[in-house]
Order: C-alpha cells, then sequence, then structure tokens
C-alpha cells in the first residue's frame, strides 16, 4: 500500500458521495495540494498558488466524478460577498481601469477559506497546523544562522568606473544579492552576471543602515569579461540585517513571524488554561520553545510597527481570556520582546530610532496623509485598485518611489471607496467573532487543540488589524493567504464541533 493509501485519506479530507476510484485518486491530490500549501506558504508564494491552484483542479474533478457540487457556506460569505462585488465595481469605474481590472484575480486568493472548509475533515486541522509551524520552523533556523554566520558582503570601495559608482550605493553598504540570487563574494557576483545575456538589467539589493538601497545593473558584453564586473571592493559580510527567512521581503516575514508567534501563543493559553485536565509539561514546554523561536525571529526582522502590534495583541488577548498566570507570561513576553526589538532596531537600522520621528516613518505618514486627500474625492467607489500608481506624483505623493500608502484602511478606502472599507471591517469583525465563539464552545468541552487554535486565530486578528494601520499587510498576499489559511481551518473546527 502506497505512503498517500496509509494516511487513511477519508478521515482527513471529504470524499463526497461514493468511493469511486477517481473520486479518491482526486481526494489524494487534494489532500497532498493542502500538504504542499502548508508546507510551502512561510516560504514562497510562487510555490503556494501552485499548490492552491492543485487543489483548485483536484476539488473539481472529485466533484465531476461524483457528479456532485460540494461547497460549504461560512459565516463569512456576505461580507466577502459585499467586498469583493464593490472590488469589481470600483475596477470597472476605476480612473486607470487598465491597472484595476488585473488586479481583480487578487480576489482569488479568498478562495483558500473555501477550499479548506469544503473537502477538510476536523481531524486533518491539527496536521495541516503542525505541517505549517514545523515549516515555518525551517525557516526561522535559516535565519537564526545567516544572523550568525552573516550575510552578502560589505563594500570597502566604489572604483571610479564602476557601473555603480552612480548609484546611491556608498562604502560601508552591503550587497547581498544580485539577479535575486544571494551573494557572499566578488566570484559568486561575477558568475550571476556572466550568466544573463547583454542588454539585461539586475536587480542589485543592497542594505544601507539595515534598510534596503534601490540598486540596478546594466549587463553589458564588456561588464560580463571582467573578473570584477562591479568593480567594488569589499571585505567580509554583515550582520547588520533584517532577517527574511528564504525570502527577499522582510516585512513580509515580520508580518509571517507576528501571525505564527500568535498562533502558538494561543495554544499555549489554552493548554494553561486547561492545565489540570489536559496539559502536558512536555507540551507545555515545546509550545514555549516555538512562541520564543517565531517571538525572536519577528525581533530580528526589526519591523517597529509589526513588533509594537504583537505586543498589543499580546497584551489584549491575555486580559480578555484571563486565568491566574496568563498576564504574568504575557508580561515577561511583552518586557523580553521589547528589550530585544529595542536592541535590534537600534543596532541594525541605524538611522531608525523607536519613537517613530525618523525618515522611515515620515515618508509613510506622507503617503497616508497624501491617501487621505484623496479619499473625499472618490468616497463611493474609490480611484481604483493601483490607479494612484499611474497619478503619483499628480495627486500629490512625496518623492519619486511608486508604492501604496502603508495602510491597509486608508489604501482600501483609496482604492476601492469607503463602503468597501466598511465591509472590510465587517469581514474582520465576523472573523472575529467567530474565532472567539469557537474559543468559549471549546473550552467548555475542555478541547485543548481546538481551544488553542481559537484564541490563537483571535490573537492573529488583533495583531494583523492593529499591524494594518501602519501596514498595507492586506495587500501582502504571503500574509493575507496565511491569515486566510488559519481562518479557513477556524471555519472548519467550528462548523465540525
Amino acid at each position: 500500500m502506497s505512503f498517500v493509501s496509509r494516511l487513511r485519506l477519508t478521515d482527513v479530507i471529504l470524499t463526497g458521495i461514493d468511493d469511486s476510484t477517481p473520486a479518491l485518486w482526486a481526494n489524494r491530490i487534494l489532500f497532498c495540494g493542502l500538504t504542499l500549501f502548508a508546507l510551502s506558504l512561510p516560504h514562497s508564494i510562487a510555490a503556494a498558488q501552485i499548490s492552491l491552484g492543485i487543489c483548485f483542479l483536484a476539488w473539481i474533478g472529485r466533484d465531476l466524478a461524483t457528479r456532485r457540487f460540494n461547497f460549504t457556506r461560512t459565516p463569512i460569505d456576505l461580507p466577502l460577498l459585499c467586498f469583493a462585488s464593490l472590488t469589481v465595481i470600483s475596477s470597472v469605474f476605476s480612473v486607470e481601469p487598465g491597472v484595476s481590472l488585473p488586479k481583480l484575480k487578487t480576489l482569488l486568493v479568498f478562495g483558500v477559506i473555501y477550499i479548506i472548509v469544503t473537502n477538510l475533515r476536523a481531524g486533518g486541522v491539527a496536521f495541516l497546523v503542525g505541517a505549517l509551524i514545523v515549516s515555518s520552523l525551517v525557516g526561522v533556523c535559516f535565519s537564526l544562522t545567516e544572523k550568525v554566520c552573516g550575510r552578502g558582503m560589505i563594500v570597502t570601495a566604489i572604483d571610479a568606473d564602476s557601473p555603480l559608482a552612480g548609484s546611491r550605493l556608498q562604502p560601508g553598504d552591503v550587497i547581498w544579492m544580485v539577479g535575486r540570487r544571494r551573494v557572499s563574494s566578488i566570484e559568486e557576483a561575477a558568475n550571476i552576471i556572466r550568466r544573463h545575456r547583454a542588454g539585461q538589467v539586475l536587480g542589485v539589493e543592497a542594505l544601507h543602515a539595515g534598510d534596503p538601497v534601490p540598486v540596478t545593473l546594466a549587463v553589458t558584453e564588456e561588464l560580463k569579461t571582467r573578473s570584477n564586473p562591479l568593480g567594488i571592493s569589499v571585505n567580509g559580510r554583515s550582520r547588520q540585517f533584517r532577517v527574511s527567512g528564504f525570502s527577499r521581503q522582510f516585512q513580509t516575514y515580520a508580518e509571517l513571524m507576528q501571525i505564527l508567534a500568535l498562533l502558538t501563543y494561543g495554544g499555549l493559553l489554552a493548554s494553561i488554561k486547561l492545565w489540570k485536565r489536559h496539559a502536558a509539561r512536555t507540551r507545555l514546554l515545546l509550545l514555549c520553545l516555538v512562541f520564543v523561536s517565531f517571538a525572536l525571529a519577528l525581533a530580528l526582522t526589526a519591523s517597529r510597527a509589526v513588533i509594537a502590534s504583537f505586543i498589543v495583541a499580546l497584551l489584549f488577548v491575555s486580559i480578555s481570556v484571563g486565568g491566574r498566570f496568563a498576564p504574568v507570561i504575557a508580561v515577561v513576553a511583552v518586557l523580553t520582546l521589547g528589550g530585544v526589538g529595542a536592541y535590534v532596531v537600534t543596532s541594525t537600522r541605524q538611522q531608525v530610532t523607536l519613537n517613530f520621528n525618523d525618515d522611515s516613518a515620515s515618508r509613510r505618514l506622507a503617503y497616508m496623509r497624501a491617501g487621505l486627500r484623496l479619499i473625499p474625492q472618490y468616497p463611493l467607489l474609490g480611484v481604483g485598485i493601483d490607479a494612484h500608481k499611474r497619478h503619483w506624483e499628480e495627486w500629490g505623493f512625496p518623492g519619486d518611489y511608486v508604492t501604496h500608502t502603508h495602510s491597509t484602511p486608508i489604501q482600501i478606502a483609496l482604492d476601492r471607496g469607503l463602503p468597501a472599507l466598511g465591509c472590510y471591517l465587517w469581514l474582520m469583525g465576523v472573523m472575529m467573532a467567530m474565532a472567539w465563539r469557537g474559543f468559549k464552545q471549546a473550552l467548555q468541552k475542555g478541547d485543548v487543540k481546538t481551544s488553542g487554535l481559537m484564541i490563537g486565530a483571535f490573537a492573529v486578528l488583533i495583531g494583523f488589524s492593529a499591524s494594518s494601520l501602519v501596514n498595507y499587510n492586506f495587500g501582502d498576499s504571503e500574509a493575507l493567504m496565511m491569515l486566510l489559511f488559519i481562518m479557513g481551518l477556524v471555519a472548519v473546527a467550528n462548523i465540525q464541533n
């Protein structure tokens, strides 16, 4: 018997109407797709999307084989439908429909919830949560190892004939990626450049005082013949960087670590609250270690806003859950994380302060103010998704770096209008109520695992919402997909328990 067969998939995945061979194989593919999705989500958005596509196809194939369409409704259906409808309408009437309409495909990410809630049994929830956490810990171990060993190469001098001489790069900065590949020596960078044809423009990932510096490099035949095509001198690796796991985006990684740490913290609180009946010391110790690992990785991203939102969520959830030890654990965690976070921020991001009065914070506030000025002019449907990027200077956004407003509520109101913002808040509120109600029900039954998932999901929603005030995390596919993945598991546990 194959490994997939031994997993007793009928206990994990809903099989539909009958046990026909095509339906069973479609279910096995669906199970593998969900497993790959949980394993890849913390590391690669491309792999996660491919896994999600496999799940969609297997779902359709199974239902065609059984000649019955399976679809499970959830409490979020109505607010999500309203939000999606307003998004479509705002894109049709966008200031730049050519930009906004292709962005509608991002609505497909909400299908994560329905794939899970329709096709997963309650017995598969713990398996997928375990797969997600174990896979994420691999990325954390990589980040910690990289922090100890160092990253990239520290630039000590830039030659006059260097292709980087006219860029913003300066001695003391760190180059750690060329053409989206990690480098730690001039030889590695040269080999990457030689593999590209003349005329191509490569992105050079550089860091200045811990923050990214945008640099590009045009490949030429003459450049490819040089032994040192970058035209720089380097000396060793840097440890002053913001960890990002296997990805390039430390901000995204911070959001993911916040979600995982809060999810684990929920399991820790539930285990303590139900200690006399269920929790064992080994389980508590394991949860503590996992929680500390994710919290430390979050601190090492040096993302002040996400660290602050994490602290807010810890305190809020600990007070909400109550109990004798929850506030003590929260205070210890907050003081420890706050101290580590303060040290990491000041040592890694040398030009950034803890009181949010530096250039980084000023730019964010300027983006937000520009967005707020536009919202009253387009209150009902907004300007359309990303339409403001075509009118950056014209509409008064500062600087020449075209981005978003760095605030989820402001960006949604700007892109889709105030009614869509109301639907978004409605959606988040329904998900919070669903998680809290599930926690109370599981607590009455003494179900540790379900209680942990529910309170963890509630904490995740609090942290995600707090961070969204100064980060457009709703537009971050990885963070949003992980949030929806967890909420899909919550919906399964609520429906089947």
